[in-house]
């Protein structure tokens, strides 16, 4: 991780001091330049930060868990699109690095930004590995954006196989933004660590603009032969929640569950060039998203 973004964490974590909306409200207004209207919210960005403080659905706190989400995934659509697991650890010491194959993959099961991949056990630094991993371990997800699904999650390691597209580096996301349990857009991410081409295509594979608000002018990222099978996936899966965002991966035809998010970029990613504020995209998907306004606030 590079210094600013552990600068980054560092920060937040130290700002506990400030109540949950007068932060929301700070980042939102720095990160996106207009202001959030938590009354009347109207933008997807808007309804994130509602969702953060009223929608407190206990079973948020399960999906958002990348070791506890496998049984909903395995109930929902089985447990041939779960990437294979080989291990759950409460503790780093924990971790037999000679128990583990050639290629694999540790994650943190309650945040972000804590991914380490081995492609070569000759030549993976476990010291340091496990020193990243024992700082994440460390850290409450919960304060770097207020995102409440991740506050209560118990800290664990899981390791996981290392998924091999060919001809990635990485394989490429999947992403579909779901509504009441269907897809508005899915968000397609190449090439995420070196040449990252990030690109946005309506559920009938339409390119749309990106963050930019204009197309990429890199070739469209193919379309999935098995398209018709992962939308169906990212879709069963969201049923009965008023938004969520499935990440899906696709290797040689198999689509594999990803992770299930419910605060994309925390609520603070633009969609917009900055002279034209919020963007088309930003309302667009605010007007599919239907808060549960029947929710008590907590």
């Amino acid at each position: 991780m590079k210094l600013k973004k552990r600068f980054a964490l560092s920060l937040r974590n130290n700002l506990r001091f400030i109540p949950d909306e007068v932060f929301i409200r700070m980042c939102f207004k720095a990160k996106l330049h207009y202001k959030l209207d938590l009354d009347h919210p109207k933008t997807f960005n808007e309804k994130l930060q509602w969702c953060k403080l009223h929608y407190h659905n206990p079973v948020l706190t399960t999906l958002v868990d990348k070791y506890d989400v496998r049984s909903f995934v395995r109930e929902r659509i089985g447990d041939e699109y779960l990437v294979p697991l080989y291990g759950v650890y409460d503790s780093v010491e924990d971790i037999d690095l000679d128990e583990l194959p050639e290629k694999f993959v540790l994650k943190c099961t309650h945040d972000s930004q804590s991914t380490i991949v081995c492609t070569d056990k000759s030549r993976f630094d476990f010291e340091v590995a496990k020193k990243r991993l024992r700082t994440a371990l460390q850290r409450n997800w919960y304060w770097q954006g207020r995102e409440w699904a991740y506050k209560d999650i118990a800290p664990r390691v899981v390791a996981e196989a290392y998924l091999d597209e060919p001809g990635r580096q990485t394989p490429t996301d999947y992403k579909f933004y779901c509504f009441d349990g269907k897809a508005a857009l899915v968000q397609t991410d190449a090439d995420r660590f070196t040449a990252h081409d990030m690109q946005y295509f309506t559920p009938c594979w339409e390119q749309r603009g990106d963050i930019n608000n204009e197309v990429s002018k890199r070739t469209p990222t193919e379309k999935p032969k098995n398209y018709g099978l992962m939308l169906e996936i990212a879709e069963k899966l969201a049923t009965g929640l008023p938004h969520v965002r499935v990440d899906l991966y696709n290797i040689t035809g198999k689509p594999y569950f990803g992770e299930m998010t419910f605060y994309t970029g925390g609520g603070f990613d633009p969609f917009y060039a900055e002279e034209n504020l919020p963007d088309l995209l930003d309302c667009e998907l605010g007007d599919m998203f239907n808060l549960p306004c029947d929710e008590v606030k907590q």
